[in-house]
């Protein structure tokens, strides 16, 4: 059975807020974006209703992988807050950052409240990041690492140049209520298409029992496919996505390169957070 941790890459220099939205991610292999006002129970109606106007047949490769989003969504019905340690690593500008470890917490639903907090790399331990719905959605509060935290909060655009230059994605994507979503949107779109071979194996993930799902798109003639292939992990007992990895097309032989990888390492459900978290 594979193992797997989270890697250990050399530490480089961030700039200013650099690395502050890994958990913001386009989770898919194609470009189908998440509708965020659809409830979970929503989406579970949708799942159901592709599977009931598409009949599943012999080996059609995606009825799998949406039987483990709707054991997903279902799931995740009865979360109302969690927090987990964050491994993210993400190729900007051709090349892998460091692995960052940060410390987040998140409310499910309406109202939304994300807070992260930054261990690794060193460059950003210290640094912090709060979002929430329930005020400006364009907005964020942000601290530095090291002597910028001195400032203490302040509040920046989602897209201010600081943080996207680099990252992939921006603060209104995260969180794992997305990432269903987005797994869900994507996946029906390609089960439609019939474009993708799977593959499922079990394996350990961050010490967890886990069904390991790769997805891959040998053709991209059209252009749909962000990804040439994406790795997801879904935790057995919780049946929740805790990692994934999506990689873009292999030159002539070569690998496919690691374009960007999150994972929830001792993720916890329904801890009771304090809101005040949240308000700085």
């Amino acid at each position: 059975m594979q193992t797997i941790t989270q890697g250990r890459f050399p530490r480089l220099a961030y700039i200013f807020f650099g690395g502050i939205l890994g958990v913001f991610i386009i989770a898919t292999g194609n470009a189908t974006q998440a509708r965020p006002d659809n409830s979970l129970k929503q989406i579970e109606q949708e799942i159901i209703q592709e599977i009931i106007k598409h009949p599943a047949k012999p080996n059609e490769s995606m009825d799998k992988p949406l039987e483990f989003i709707l054991a997903a969504v279902k799931s995740f019905e009865n979360v109302k807050d969690y927090n987990a340690t964050l491994y993210q690593l993400e190729r900007i500008k051709g090349k892998l950052l460091p692995e960052a470890s940060i410390q987040i917490q998140a409310t499910v639903g309406k109202p939304f409240y994300l807070h992260m907090k930054w261990s690794e790399p060193r460059a950003s331990k210290g640094q912090e990041a709060i979002y929430t719905l329930t005020k400006d959605p364009a907005k964020m509060r942000v601290k530095g690492a090291g002597f910028l935290g001195a400032v203490g909060f302040i509040t920046l655009d989602i897209n201010d140049p600081k943080s996207t230059a680099n990252n992939r994605h921006n603060i209104s994507e995260a969180g794992l209520e997305m990432l269903i979503r987005t797994l869900e949107n994507g996946w029906i779109e390609e089960r439609k298409r019939k474009a993708t071979d799977v593959s499922i194996s079990d394996v350990i993930c961050y010490d967890r029992p886990c069904t390991r799902l790769e997805l891959t798109h040998p053709n991209n003639a059209d252009g749909y496919f962000l990804f040439y292939k994406n790795i997801v992990f879904f935790d057995k007992e919780n049946n929740l996505p805790i990692r994934i990895e999506n990689y873009s097309w292999p030159k002539d032989g070569e690998d496919a390169p690691l374009e960007e990888a999150y994972g929830y390492k001792d993720l916890k459900l329904n801890p009771g957070l304090d809101l005040a978290v949240f308000q700085k």
